[in-house]
């Protein structure tokens, strides 16, 4: 048996001759199970499916953004292996463009057009190593930080992920084993994202009340920051289901309502109801926050 025959490899790309030539080239090294499409929303189902180990894909398939369905699947709002091998095409070196696929969580990126060893040296090269996860309340993916903004920036939460090329390779994990340890690193993923969603509301909270007690007339910062706590608090609740976090869901739920209403009725809300919109979220980030999962659990 080669090396690389259990791999299931998805190859996506609008021109039948790429993927002809990219299926050939990675064929010749020793990939069979090798899939193949042109088409977006068979790369939605396949990701769905959890039947994708390594995928090597166009960054723009029909028209459509592939970076959206990366960012789905890194969310664990798409299948149920988050931690699949990405590796994009770039069709345009435009920056915006660069950065989408960039925030979407992708393991790699290469400007097309591509040579076959230049594609097998970024391969083997995550058969060997895979870069850590970050994880922060936008962003879920290999930490490109340098060692020096490492240690100066921001601190993140970093997580070690499971790499499905290597274990296909060399680790000797049959497919449940596998799957298990992919089911409990997206379990510790997913409890490190609640605690960033907590921070992160309260700090949104924060600016809300300080911008609406202190007059600042800054109408539109407070309608991105009520939309952004929309779309946090939403995506804590979904998170939060069936596990220990799901004991403060209905705080969660009543910082959702009142930013809801601010968003359709920024008037609508008294100074009353934000300062228990402060409470609420101080309440969620003393139970959720960085580290007290970890010492209630």
């Amino acid at each position: 048996m080669n090396k690389y025959e259990n791999v299931r490899l998805v190859i996506v790309d609008p021109s039948p001759l790429v993927r002809s030539g990219l299926k050939a080239a990675l064929f010749s090294v020793g990939f069979r199970a090798i899939s193949d499409t042109a088409h977006f929303v068979k790369l939605h189902d396949l990701l769905a499916e959890d039947a994708v180990d390594l995928l090597i894909t166009s960054s723009e398939v029909e028209n459509n953004d592939v970076g959206y369905l990366i960012r789905e699947m890194r969310d664990q709002r798409l299948g149920t292996n988050p931690f699949v091998m990405a590796v994009v095409l770039l069709t345009s070196s435009d920056p915006d463009s660069v950065r989408r696929i960039i925030d979407s969580g992708a393991d790699d990126l290469l400007l097309t057009p591509v040579a076959p060893d230049q594609l097998m040296g970024r391969v083997e090269k995550l058969a060997r190593i895979r870069k850590p996860f970050v994880v922060t309340h936008d962003y879920t993916g290999p930490d490109r930080r340098t060692k020096q903004r490492a240690f100066t920036g921001q601190q993140a939460a970093v997580v070690e992920v499971p790499n499905p090329l290597k274990a296909r390779l060399t680790d000797g994990l049959d497919g449940t084993r596998l799957a298990r340890l992919i089911g409990d690193t997206a379990s510790q993923v997913n409890r490190m994202k609640v605690e960033r969603y907590s921070a992160q509301i309260t700090w949104l909270v924060n600016h809300i009340h300080a911008s609406v007690r202190d007059d600042l007339g800054e109408a539109k910062l407070i309608a991105e920051h009520t939309n952004r706590l929309v779309v946090v608090a939403e995506d804590m609740l979904r998170r939060a289901r069936g596990t220990p976090a799901e004991a403060v869901c209905g705080h969660v739920q009543e910082v959702l309502a009142t930013a809801q209403r601010l968003v359709s009725q920024p008037d609508g809300v008294t100074f009353t109801e934000l300062e228990r919109l402060a409470d609420l979220a101080k309440g969620v980030v003393r139970v959720l926050g960085p580290g007290a999962m970890v010492q209630s659990g």
